[in-house]
């Protein structure tokens, strides 16, 4: 994360996203995603820093282009008041502060209240940013889930990941890397608990034969009933979860 001052003095904030497959220096600036800048293996952070002042009238020329979309979206769901996470027993209550900045900034205060300030009359963008800062969130402590489960079944695993799948909760690949939705800490925690043994037992079992739920059913032995209870549950979490 970097900070610009920009030519009529406003100030605007800006991502860097590094990548191994990018051969020049870029960026993009959208009402969604504020302004990013892409970084490629072997730029340094003076040399990119210089690059992007050198396009301060390029970016204070497009703001207002963005601008247009950053008008409140009528018909859209309400934002949420609360953030609860069943997985963690944490309950954030949120507030919304708009600033003149041209992005949204999520922090976390002493009292536990989640503030979103800047451009908070995006709701689109307000969600974006709950569902990123969810993520993080999701990353953290399913991690920790996951390795305090590998430590007590046997089962290990190469790596995880944390994505926002659409239909899936989970999945296991070839080579023992995890993959777990981060709408699971929104779940209830044995729900979420027998997702991740369920993808444990992958690392052992690729497929669902009766070997494989046997393994299941060791670990987690009321995994029928839960399995039952979950089949539809993505329908009913709360519409800021939906969207890339």
């Amino acid at each position: 994360m970097g900070r610009l001052t920009l030519v009529d003095g406003r100030v605007l904030d800006y991502q860097v996203r590094q990548s191994a497959r990018a051969k020049y220096m870029r960026m993009n600036l959208s009402a969604d995603k504020g302004l990013v800048v892409t970084q490629p293996v072997g730029v340094g952070e003076q040399q990119l820093r210089d690059w992007i002042h050198g396009k301060l009238d390029w970016i204070t020329d497009n703001l207002p282009k963005v601008e247009r979309y950053t008008a409140p979206l009528m018909d859209a769901p309400a934002l949420p008041e609360y953030l609860e996470f069943p997985v963690t027993g944490e309950r954030f209550r949120l507030v919304y502060t708009p600033t003149s900045r041209h992005n949204i900034a999520a922090d976390i205060g002493d009292d536990g209240t989640l503030t979103l300030s800047g451009a908070v009359g995006n709701p689109e963008h307000c969600r974006y940013v709950l569902r990123e800062w969810t993520k993080n969130y999701a990353r953290y402590h399913l991690g920790q889930m996951l390795q305090q489960l590998a430590t007590q079944t046997g089962l290990g695993y190469v790596s995880y990941s944390v994505k926002g799948q659409e239909t899936r909760w989970g999945s296991c690949s070839t080579r023992g890397n995890i993959n777990l939705n981060y709408k699971l800490v929104l779940l209830p925690v044995e729900w979420v608990r027998y997702t991740l043994i369920h993808e444990l037992c992958h690392t052992v079992e690729m497929n669902h034969s009766t070997r494989f739920w046997a393994l299941v059913a060791k670990f987690a032995p009321d995994y029928k009933a839960i399995h039952a209870q979950m089949k539809g549950a993505m329908q009913y979490l709360p519409d800021w979860t939906k969207g890339g």
